[in-house]
C-alpha cells in the first residue's frame, strides 16, 4: 500500500510539472512570436529655407529711418519613411508605433535622442493604414550637417501619468544606423544615403500571436489526467484485495 502511494504522488507531482512546462512553452511561443521585426526605412531632406528681406523702421520722434539687414534662415524638414509591416492588434490597447532616434555623426553613443514627430507628443508614431508610415521633424541645422538615425518598432501602449510614457509590451532590435548629410538647395533622396525599400528582404515581416492553449483547458486536461489516474489505482487496489481474499 505504502509503494502504491508514493507511485501515486509521483504521478501527480509528474503531471503538474508538465502542466506548468505546458503553459509556459506556449506563454514563451506567443511572445517570441509578437515581437516586430526591425524596421526598414529612408530619409528625405525637404528644404524649406527662406530669405527675410531688409526692414526699414523710423523713429516716431526724431523722424529718422534705420534699415535692418536682412537675412537667410536655413529651415526644412527631415522626413522619415518606414516601410509598415503586418501587425493584427490583440486588444484595445495595445498598437505598433516607431521609434526614431538622431545624433551628429562625429558624437557619442550617450547623444542618441528621440527624433519628435511634427504631429507626435510622445515620439512614437502610430503605424499607419497605408504601406508606409511617414514621420516629419523641423530641423534647422547647417548645411554639411552629418547626423545618424536608426529605428525600432514597439508593441505597446502610451499613458498620460503626467507626463507621456509608453508601456511597451515587446520591441524589435534597432535598425541599422543611416548616416545622412543635410544639403540645402535639393529636396530630392540621396540614393547613398537611403534604403531601397521595395528591394528589401521580407523574410523576417512580422507574424500574428500564436494562440496559446488558455488555461482552464490546460486545468481540465491535468484534471482528467489525474482522474484516470485515480481510476487506476483504485481498480488495482480493489484487484490486490481481491487477490488476498
Amino acid at each position: 500500500m505504502k509503494q502504491i502511494n508514493k507511485f501515486l504522488t509521483s504521478i501527480l507531482i509528474f503531471l503538474a510539472l508538465s502542466s506548468l512546462m505546458v503553459f509556459s512553452v506556449n506563454c514563451t511561443n506567443v511572445y517570441a512570436a509578437s515581437k516586430p521585426s526591425v524596421p526598414q526605412f529612408s530619409v528625405k531632406f525637404i528644404d524649406k529655407s527662406y530669405d527675410v528681406p531688409p526692414a526699414q523702421t523710423t523713429d516716431p520722434y526724431t523722424g529718422e529711418t534705420t534699415t535692418e539687414p536682412g537675412y537667410h534662415v536655413n529651415d526644412g524638414w527631415l522626413q522619415v519613411t518606414i516601410k509598415n509591416q503586418p501587425y493584427t492588434p490583440s486588444d484595445d490597447l495595445y498598437r505598433l508605433y516607431y521609434l526614431v532616434e538622431v545624433k551628429g555623426h562625429f558624437g557619442d553613443d550617450k547623444d542618441w535622442h528621440t527624433l519628435i514627430d511634427s504631429k507626435s507628443e510622445i515620439g512614437y508614431v502610430e503605424q499607419s493604414d497605408s504601406d508606409y508610415t511617414v514621420l516629419t521633424s523641423l530641423v534647422r541645422l547647417d548645411s554639411g550637417t552629418q547626423i545618424d538615425l536608426r529605428v525600432k518598432a514597439v508593441i505597446g501602449y502610451p499613458r498620460k501619468m503626467p507626463f507621456w510614457t509608453m508601456t511597451i509590451e515587446a520591441e524589435s532590435g534597432w535598425s541599422k544606423v543611416q548616416t545622412f548629410t543635410i544639403l540645402y538647395g535639393s529636396s530630392s533622396i540621396s540614393p547613398s544615403q537611403t534604403a531601397n525599400l521595395s528591394n528589401q528582404p521580407t523574410s523576417d515581416s512580422y507574424n500574428p500571436p500564436q494562440q496559446p492553449l488558455p488555461l482552464y483547458i490546460v486545468v481540465i486536461l491535468v484534471a482528467t489526467c489525474i482522474i484516470a489516474i485515480l481510476i487506476a489505482v483504485i481498480a488495482y487496489q480493489h484487484k490486490q484485495i481481491k487477490k488476498q481474499l
